[in-house]
């Protein structure tokens, strides 16, 4: 913004209006502009401040070019002070009038005094001379931008559709960007969809409106919108976090589908395949029912940390890989209650035909303590074990 200022500020200078000033006061003007060109901003305030000026038409002038100037130099409050005397002489006239007020506005602006810019943006807005009507989106511009910093967002929000007609009902990234802020302040994300997809037809590889755009859509509740919009921006060629990337892997989740949820985690970097990651990666497999996939993916998180050895004991187990399960439940301390992975041993040591070991076990668990479960068994096993001895 401050770029476009200058820019601004130099080209409101170079219009002097030398017929209706006096010789010399207009003659000082342009030595003043040479020193200015020469890099001797110093030497052209001090040429302008010692001016003796009589005229009312002169001192608006003087004061106008003082202001610029000054901020030139880096002295704000004397360039406010020097434009704010030009506009209240009331010298100035039709174009060139404007144009002064338009200065004290953007100074204004640029010194965080915006109440006092919005006074003069509205007005200028809604008299804009024919030959300054290139401006009238830029003042549409400002007054959007000193609203935001009031935090005034439906006036923000109000301003915009005057921009908009400003600039022949295009868009521009600077106006979006605003509504945006606006919006999401307001909690519009209905509202902010649209917005959001015009910044990214404007600005298709910046990241942060697809992110955005996605997470609009997981506060509407359309996971598969979201889902969309991060495949649609990989494929744009979008690099996506990995905090990113497990979004997406819970967002299929949620839709239902565990198997693309669990690629999504499978393909995160390995720095990232930590133990936690890597046991929802293998619940998704087995909600998917890929269970060799599942049973790799916790045989991956035991490694890391040994709680887990219980839940893949009982894949081996569901899957039949009865001795595997046992030397999983010998680690599994720390993932289940000894009954338990006594009752598994049990279960393990039956399917392998080795009913002394599954008996014994039936009784570690019940010495642990004692249900219906465990006196089943030690029923079962007792018969079986007399049936074999007879």
């Amino acid at each position: 913004m401050l770029k476009r200022l200058i820019f601004t500020l130099a080209l409101m200078f170079a219009l002097p209006a030398a017929a209706q000033l006096s010789p010399s006061v207009a003659l000082s003007i342009e030595k003043a502009q040479a020193l200015e060109q020469a890099s001797k901003l110093g030497e052209a305030i001090a040429l302008l401040n010692k001016l003796n000026v009589k005229r009312d038409f002169d001192k608006a002038f003087v004061d106008r070019a003082l202001g610029v100037f000054y901020w030139q130099y880096g002295n704000n409050d004397k360039a406010i002070v020097h434009i704010k005397r030009a506009v209240d002489s009331e010298q100035l006239q039709d174009a060139q009038a404007w144009q002064t007020k338009r200065m004290l506005a953007d100074l204004l602006l640029i010194d965080g005094q915006y109440a006092a810019a919005l006074q003069y943006y509205y007005p200028l807005a809604r008299s804009v001379p024919k030959e300054k009507a290139e401006q009238a989106e830029d003042v549409w511009l400002r007054i959007m931008q000193a609203h935001y910093q009031r935090e005034q967002w439906q006036k923000v929000l109000a301003a915009y559709p005057d921009y908009e007609r400003a600039m022949n009902n295009t868009a521009t990234v600077s106006a979006l960007s605003l509504k945006l802020g606006a919006q999401l302040q307001l909690e519009q994300w209905r509202g902010a969809t649209p917005t959001l997809k015009a910044l990214i037809a404007l600005e298709p590889d910046n990241k942060q409106w697809w992110r955005q755009l996605a997470a609009n859509y997981v506060r509407l509740e359309q996971p598969k919108n979201a889902i969309s919009t991060y495949l649609l921006a990989k494929r744009k060629g979008i690099a996506l976090e990995p905090s990113e990337q497990r979004t997406v892997a819970q967002l299929y989740a949620n839709v239902g589908v565990p198997e693309r949820a669990a690629k999504w985690l499978k393909g995160l970097p390995e720095s990232e395949q930590d133990a936690q990651t890597l046991a929802q990666q293998a619940s998704l497999w087995q909600q998917a029912r890929e269970w060799p996939q599942a049973i790799s993916a916790w045989q991956l998180a035991a490694k890391k940390e040994s709680q887990y050895h219980w839940q893949l004991a009982l894949m081996q187990i569901q899957q039949g890989d009865y001795q595997q399960a046992l030397t999983s439940l010998d680690r599994a301390e720390k993932g289940a209650s000894k009954k338990d992975i006594a009752l598994a041993k049990v279960q393990a040591y039956y399917k392998l035909n080795q009913f002394d070991h599954a008996l014994e076990q039936a009784k570690v668990a019940q010495r642990i303590s004692s249900d219906d479960a465990v006196e089943s068994w030690l029923t079962f096993l007792k018969k079986r074990q007399k049936m074999q001895q007879s």
